[in-house]
């Protein structure tokens, strides 16, 4: 076999002018290659090397940019439109840059610089700095945000002008008697009343985040659902206990919205255990809530898709198809998770667990 040999290359051979003359020709090559914007500042942090996508990116040719500073260019802030000093001794990483280009225009900028001091000493010298537009990654983020707020509003205000006319209506419905009929109407009634409800609660959870300063104990509002809840139960002759493990396991998070969620379970498992048995409101302290009934469960290639909008374990039940899709939406505002098991004893073990940062311990 050939014996090859170390490869000479001429950077590591030449005098330091050819290095330094190679080392340039690939810095220039680099930066026509990039996307970003590859820029360089001076001690007084104005600019003395812009590539040639200073257009590009900045909406200025490289002569128009070159001597100035990024302030004289534009402003630095906070990405709330608040004004942001950038310390000129410290690296810094996609800062929030906004620039008005010579037509007028609006640009977002990511910037990210980092010091050059002096081979030396250790006097700073400047900056050497990449810089990307991002204007139409914010502008699209904005307008699909803009439009789901839309989407929410409209099944807000849907759902809201729905829910007087049912009650007037289940009212009237109420006053005619215990005929069949009647009840039957009852019955589309109530459906429709829960999925309007349903509809209220999806628009109310979807940008819900909970407050950094609030608490919750999970036994509490366990028992508060089963307290809401048990002349449901009663009423369809099933029954709800609640079980909890030590003494009070608390989380951070709302306990309103956390109602909500376990509510939502309960009342899919009220509906799905049978006639006779009792649906289990478990606390313990990994910290966790399992809600479990005697029903037929869930199979293991609906477990996924019973959390998303619409959809259902049952397709042939009541309701939106929403409630477990907004028990998902709370139970990630609180960085937490949900999943459905197998029971125990049979049926169905809804679990939403917490991930134990999250657990403040008793207060």
């Amino acid at each position: 076999m050939r014996k090859r040999g170390p490869r000479s290359w001429p950077s590591l051979t030449a005098d330091p002018k050819t290095r330094a003359g190679e080392a340039l020709k690939r810095l220039e090559d680099i930066t026509r290659l990039v996307s970003d914007l590859v820029w360089e500042t001076d001690k007084d942090l104005r600019l003395i090397y812009v590539s040639d996508n200073a257009h590009e990116v900045f909406g200025f040719l490289p002569v128009q940019m070159e001597g100035k500073a990024f302030t004289e260019l534009g402003r630095f802030h906070d990405g709330a439109g608040n004004e942001r000093e950038i310390d000129p001794y410290r690296p810094f990483r996609d800062a929030a840059f906004r620039v008005v280009d010579p037509e007028g225009r609006e640009r977002d900028l990511l910037v990210s610089g980092l010091p050059i001091f002096g081979t030396d000493t250790d006097e700073f010298t400047g900056f050497r700095g990449t810089a990307r537009d991002v204007t139409d990654i914010l502008r699209a983020e904005r307008m699909r945000r803009e439009q789901e707020e839309r989407q929410r509003a409209f099944v807000a205000d849907v759902a809201h002008e729905l829910r007087t006319p049912l009650a007037v209506f289940r009212t009237k419905l109420d006053n005619l008697g215990e005929d069949a009929t009647s009840a039957a109407l009852r019955k589309d009634v109530d459906v429709m009343t829960r999925m309007v409800s349903q509809m209220l609660n999806f628009a109310r959870y979807e940008v819900f985040q909970p407050e950094a300063n609030e608490s919750a104990d999970l036994g509490r509002v366990c028992a508060a659902v089963a307290a809401q809840l048990a002349p449901i139960a009663v009423r369809e002759e099933r029954s709800i206990e609640v079980l909890v493990d030590g003494g009070p396991v608390i989380v951070r998070g709302s306990e309103t919205a956390l109602e909500q969620a376990v509510r939502n379970l309960v009342e899919n498992a009220v509906r799905h255990t049978p006639k006779g048995t009792i649906v289990t409101v478990s606390v313990t302290e990994e910290p966790a809530i399992h809600v479990l009934d005697h029903g037929k469960g869930v199979s293991v290639e609906r477990r996924r898709q019973i959390f998303q909008r619409f959809g259902r374990a049952d397709r042939r039940g009541d309701g939106a198809g929403l409630g477990l899709a907004i028990v998902k939406r709370i139970v990630d505002a609180h960085s937490a998770e949900v999943n459905v098991a197998d029971g125990p004893d049979g049926g169905a073990d809804f679990c939403i667990r917490f991930v134990r940062d999250a657990a403040s311990g008793p207060l």
